[in-house]
């Protein structure tokens, strides 16, 4: 079973996005496409929890 993708600073938001670009340069796959579905929701999960902090 594969973990789910968790972001908790700004190191891991910068992996993730270094990540989005390695994959962008692979062909598509199913995979791919369920990878990058997943980082995109835990680089907004992490957007909006840093949003809620600054407010």
């Amino acid at each position: 079973m594969k973990l789910p993708i968790v972001i908790h600073s700004d190191e891991d938001y910068d992996r993730a996005q270094q990540r989005v670009k390695e994959l962008n340069a692979m062909p598509d796959t199913p995979d791919k496409e369920k990878e990058l579905h997943a980082i995109a929701e835990a680089m907004l999960s992490f957007e909006l929890r840093r949003d809620d902090a600054d407010d």
